[in-house]
């Protein structure tokens, strides 16, 4: 019965369509309305209704979310933790990141992982100032994605204690982990360049290790006072200015193979620093490189070396034995400046230029024999040298600089290369110094003093 019952009821809603049709039909034809009719194929596919139309943008919106969650879902980071993090778009459609939001509800703390992904784009930098201050994170997982980090993008994190470097790392600029908590760094194979004071100011830092051929920018671990261990595994050319600055418990070093260049002030106050071997790749010590290094007693100079430069030992206090090789020709002013237990040193003859105040305040300085190249003995050379008895002074020399002698209250002989008509030809300065207490070459040039002319070169040796 249900069957027939359907039939019926769309024929009698069929007549009353029609029906009702006609009579709008003949409404808008007596009504003079004016409208065009509508199409003849018009009534054959009804007019969407409000709830259709809902229904249909409801679908379309459904299917634009799905596929826009299909796209977030793959732009998803790897791992955020919830952190809404801050980023810059790379030319090569990478992301740096560059900070994060700190009135979001959460911010980095503890253990801080970098994301590998954010917002669609790879992360393949940490930007500049990045996490700069932060003072809750403890430790930093770096992904292998990210092959830079940025200038003092950890720098003053005082908590941080530990961080993990991919092999996919290359670049760390300028005081990234300044003033950090790190208490061991190993620096692996990969990364190729460490900007200036990278490290610096690291009070836990105990040990380094460099893997690599490495190029480092000046001061890169200076002021870590409780380093005591450095060790290269691999070859490297140059070690910075500043490297080892105020590393005031480092004691001893393993050179990388083939370094050539000891940078200006590497090991400055470096006070337990004992004895040392530059190995003899090294050609240029630069200026002040072991100056206030107070525990120094000895060092050899390796062949090559030319030049021992402005103050390269200055303040050295209790360096005794110095072995300076025939390469050198050239002592800076101050080079052994207040080396107070230094008693006497042998220059080779190939020197050509002592500098001014080179063994200023040398206290226990016994003896000199000046080599037969020098032609000037410059101002202040040998101030303040209260021990010095001998010297031997080559007939090469024509002038003796103010004060070259100043304060030698010892000095009592003489030993010249030439004549005595050769040395009354020689012009010492007396020019009086604006200091008070002047004696200038008071001592030198003492009537009494026991002169011996016409000496050789190993009088005093």
């Amino acid at each position: 019965m249900r069957l027939q019952s359907k039939p019926r009821r769309i024929a009698a809603r069929t007549t009353a369509s029609l029906i009702l049709a006609a009579a709008i039909l003949l409404t808008g034809c007596g009504g003079g309305g004016g409208g065009a009719p509508a199409p003849s194929n018009s009534t054959s596919q009804p007019s969407s209704s409000p709830a259709s139309s809902s229904a249909s943008s409801s679908s379309s919106s459904s299917s634009s979310s799905s596929s826009s969650s299909s796209s977030s879902a793959s732009s998803e980071p790897e791992q955020t933790d919830g952190i809404l993090w801050t980023y810059s778009k790379n030319n090569d459609g990478t992301a740096t990141i560059t900070g994060y939001d700190k009135n979001a509800a959460k911010t980095p703390t503890g253990e801080v992982t970098i994301p590998k992904v954010y917002k669609g784009y790879t992360i393949t930098k940490v930007g500049s100032s990045a996490l700069n201050g932060n003072k809750d994170i403890t430790r930093v997982v770096i992904p292998d994605t990210v092959i830079s980090i940025g200038s003092q993008a950890f720098y003053n994190c005082t908590n941080l204690t530990s961080v993990s470097f991919p092999s996919s790392l290359k670049n760390i600029d300028g005081s990234a982990f300044a003033k950090t908590n790190l208490d061991a760094l190993t620096l692996p194979a990969t990364i190729t360049n460490v900007g200036g004071r990278a490290f610096a100011e690291i009070a836990s830092l105990a040990s380094v290790t460099v893997q690599g051929k490495t190029v480092f920018g000046s001061g890169v671990f200076s002021t870590c006072p409780n380093l005591t261990t450095v060790v290269f595994q691999d070859s490297i050319r140059e070690l910075p200015s500043e490297m080892f600055l105020n590393c005031s418990k480092l004691q001893s070093i393993k050179f990388p193979g083939d370094v050539r260049t000891l940078g200006s002030s590497i090991f400055k106050k470096c006070v337990l620093l004992e004895n040392i071997t530059i190995p003899d790749t090294v050609t240029t010590i630069g200026s002040s490189a072991f100056s206030y290094c107070t525990s120094l007693r000895s060092i050899k100079i390796p062949d090559g070396v030319t030049e021992l430069k402005t103050a390269t030992f200055e303040e050295c206090s209790n360096l005794t034995n110095v072995v300076i090789p025939d390469s050198v020709k050239i002592i800076g002013g101050r080079a052994f400046d207040h080396c107070s237990a230094l008693s006497k040193l042998t220059l080779p003859r190939g020197i050509s230029e002592i500098q001014g105040a080179a063994f200023w305040y040398c206290t226990s300085l016994k003896q000199m024999a000046l080599p037969e190249n020098i032609s000037l003995i410059n101002s202040q050379v040998f101030q303040g040298c209260v021990s010095l008895r001998d010297i031997y002074i080559p007939k090469t020399v024509k002038q003796i600089n103010s004060c070259a002698f100043d304060r030698c209250t010892s000095l009592s002989n003489v030993y010249f290369g030439g004549s005595e008509a050769m040395w009354n030809e020689i012009t010492i300065s007396t020019s009086t110094p604006s200091y008070g207490t002047y004696n200038g070459n008071k001592y030198l040039t003492n009537p009494i003093m026991n002169r011996y002319w016409n000496q050789n070169y190993t009088c005093i040796r």
